[in-house]
C-alpha cells in the first residue's frame, strides 16, 4: 500500500508540474535584446515570412519544410494562423524575429530593399508592450515546438533568412527561446530535429550547446518527389542548460550579467 500511495503522489506531484508548465505558455509573449526583438507573429510580417521559407538558400537545410510551390504571403498567414491555433492549445510557443534598422550589419544594408522594412509600431505582449521605434525587418522566426506540458518536453526550431547568418542572430534567438523553456517554462528535456548536412547546426549542437547526437531515425523526412531524408536529433536537458550550457552559450554571444 506504501508503495502504491507513493506512486499516486509521485504522479500528482508530477501533474501539477505538467500544470504550471502549460500555464507559462504565454498568448504574446516578447523578448528585447541589444541585437534583435522577439515578437508575436502578426499579419503584417506574412510577406516577410513568405519571401523566407521560398528562398532556396534560407531553406537549404530545410527543404523538407518546403511547399512545393514556395509560399506566398497567404500561405505564410495560413501557417502564422495554424501555430497561433496551437499556441492558444499550449502546446507551441511563436516568435518572429526582428531586427530595427540601425542595428542591421552594414555589410548586409545594401542587399535590403527599401520596401522590406516596417514602419515603427506598439507591439502590444501579455506584460506590457515593445516598442519598435523605428523602421524595422522581419527576418525569420523561432520558438518551441510539440510541449508536453505532463512530461516537461518539447523541440526547438529556428528558420533565419540567409543573408543574417553568421551574424550571432540565430544563437541569440534560440539562446532567449531556451532560457523562457527552461528557465521560465521548467522543461526538462528540449530536442532539435535537423539533417547529416546541415553542418552549421550540428556544429552549433555539439560545439556550442555540447551534446551529442542521440538518434538518427533513417528516412524520417520527406524532401517531395518520393525522397527522404534521415532526421538527426539532439536534445539538451535542464540540468546540462543549469550546469554548464548556459554560460558557455552567454560567453560565446559575450553577455554579461
Amino acid at each position: 500500500m506504501a508503495d502504491q500511495n507513493e506512486l499516486f503522489s509521485a504522479l500528482v506531484e508530477r501533474d501539477k508540474a505538467g500544470q504550471q508548465s502549460q500555464d507559462l505558455i504565454p498568448s504574446r509573449h516578447g523578448i528585447t535584446d541589444a541585437l534583435i526583438m522577439l515578437l508575436p507573429p502578426e499579419e503584417e510580417y506574412d510577406q516577410a515570412m513568405g519571401r523566407i521559407l521560398s528562398n532556396p538558400v534560407s531553406m537549404g537545410n530545410l527543404k523538407f519544410m518546403m511547399l512545393p510551390h514556395g509560399y506566398s504571403a497567404e500561405d505564410a498567414g495560413a501557417r502564422r494562423r495554424s501555430r497561433g491555433e496551437r499556441q492558444e492549445r499550449k502546446v507551441l510557443l511563436d516568435y518572429a524575429i526582428a531586427v530595427k534598422k540601425s542595428l542591421v550589419p552594414e555589410h548586409i544594408v545594401r542587399e535590403i530593399s527599401d520596401d522590406e522594412y516596417l514602419p515603427p509600431k506598439r507591439v502590444l505582449i501579455d506584460n506590457g508592450h515593445i516598442d519598435m521605434d523605428e523602421p524595422y525587418l522581419v527576418i525569420g522566426c523561432c520558438g518551441l515546438l510539440n510541449i508536453d506540458a505532463f512530461n516537461r518536453s518539447s523541440s526547438a526550431g529556428i528558420i533565419l533568412d540567409a543573408r543574417f547568418w553568421r551574424t550571432g542572430i540565430s544563437s541569440t534567438a534560440l539562446y532567449y527561446t531556451l532560457r523562457y523553456g527552461f528557465n521560465d517554462m521548467k522543461l526538462h528535456r528540449i530536442a532539435f530535429e535537423t539533417t547529416e548536412k546541415n553542418a552549421g547546426m550540428r556544429g552549433w549542437l555539439e560545439n556550442v550547446l555540447g551534446v551529442h547526437v542521440e538518434n538518427i531515425r533513417k528516412e524520417a523526412l520527406y524532401l517531395g518527389n518520393g525522397k527522404f531524408v534521415d532526421s538527426w536529433d539532439y536534445a539538451i536537458f535542464d540540468y546540462q542548460w543549469h550546469g554548464r550550457t548556459e554560460a558557455r552559450l552567454r560567453s560565446k554571444l559575450r553577455m554579461v550579467g
